[in-house]
Order: C-alpha cells, then sequence, then structure tokens
C-alpha cells in the first residue's frame, strides 16, 4: 500500500475563496481625509464564509462639481447601491456634508454606520448577509505582485441576487474593468517565487 501526501498548493493557487463569496461585514472605516484626490474613500472589512482572514474593499472616488456643489460622480452611485443593500438611507448633501435620512448631521461616518450597520457577536461571527465577487486582479506590469480583491459592489445574500451578480460581473469582464488572472496564469516575481496578495482594493 503506497504512502498518501495530500498535494500541497502553491501560494498563488485558486481556492474556493475566489469567485462569487457570502460575506459578512465587519468594520467601516472612513479614510477620505487620508489623500488629497479622494472625496471618498470609504474602507469595508468583511469576513468570507469559512475564512479565517478578513479582506477589504473601498468605495473611493471624487465628486463631480459646478460652482462648489456636487452634482454627480460614479462614486456616489457605488456609494448608494452600498446604502440600499445595508439599508442605511444616510447620504452625502450637496456640501459634501453627511446627513441622515432626517437631514440630521453625521460628523463621523464611520462610528455612524459601526454603530447602526453592524451584526457582528462577541465570537467575532458576522452573519453572512451579503454576497460579493472575489478574484485575483491581473498586475499592472509583468511580474508585478497579485492580488486578491472584491469588487465593491454588494449584494443581499439570495439566490436570485447570485444570477444577478454573476450578470454584472461579466458584464464588467467584458468591458475590461474587471481583470482577472486565469488559473494557471499567475506570474512570478523576480526570485520566482509565485506572489499571492491578500489586501482587496476596489476598482
Amino acid at each position: 500500500m503506497a504512502i498518501f501526501k495530500p498535494e500541497v498548493k502553491a501560494s498563488g493557487s485558486f481556492t474556493s475563496f475566489e469567485g462569487i463569496c457570502e460575506v459578512g461585514i465587519v468594520g467601516f472605516e472612513d479614510k477620505s481625509d487620508n489623500f488629497d484626490w479622494a472625496d471618498l474613500l470609504l474602507e469595508i472589512t468583511v469576513k468570507q464564509k469559512d475564512s479565517d482572514y478578513d479582506r477589504t474593499t473601498t468605495i473611493k472616488g471624487s465628486f463631480e462639481k459646478e460652482n462648489g456643489k456636487i452634482v454627480g460622480g460614479a462614486c456616489l452611485k457605488r456609494l448608494y447601491q452600498f446604502f440600499d443593500a445595508i439599508g442605511c438611507e444616510a447620504g452625502i448633501n450637496v456640501d459634501g456634508g453627511w446627513e441622515d435620512a432626517n437631514g440630521k448631521e453625521i460628523k463621523n461616518i464611520s462610528k455612524y454606520l459601526n454603530d447602526n450597520f453592524l451584526k457582528a457577536n462577541s465570537d467575532y461571527a458576522p452573519p453572512m448577509d451579503f454576497i460579493g465577487y472575489f478574484y485575483k486582479e491581473q498586475p499592472k506590469t509583468p511580474g508585478g505582485k497579485v492580488y486578491s480583491r472584491m469588487w465593491n459592489k454588494f449584494y443581499k445574500n439570495t439566490e436570485m441576487n447570485k444570477v444577478a451578480l454573476k450578470k454584472d460581473v461579466n458584464w464588467m469582464k467584458s468591458k475590461g474593468y474587471i481583470k482577472e488572472m486565469k488559473e494557471g496564469d499567475i506570474p512570478n516575481n523576480s526570485n520566482g517565487n509565485t506572489l499571492s496578495g491578500s489586501g482587496l482594493a476596489n476598482l
């Protein structure tokens, strides 16, 4: 009888943590003031089902303005899609300030979201209320580091939404907005070691 040894996967191997995964939100942090170019940078920390590691994604960008007043911006659409998913009725006024649904000023959006929209229990096990799409992103330069990323669009965890998420991701891929590595096509760094990152960001 032969000795059995389980296959050891390389660090850059694809796992069950790519693709559509169930997630629970464990934290929010507003980092808008940390970057001159960002009118909005909201970092969302999640835990994937069956994973021991936290992942983060961001909703970020600049506002479109006229005469100093906000008139639009793609990042606002992403923000409100996310707020709709979590049931948050807060938002940003034309002057760039945060308000709740009654027009009351929100001085600290991170605290507001963490106080009102987290369901993590004492065992740090948030309910898997949402689904998101995780993938290994093609490096911007040949031989560059490969990062695991989460597309910054959340859906409530239903079978119908899994179909909708897959459709949206396929469209994003077809337009080149999601540039995903394929299995067996992971580049090496200059030392010949396959790399895999754990940080996440948005597109």
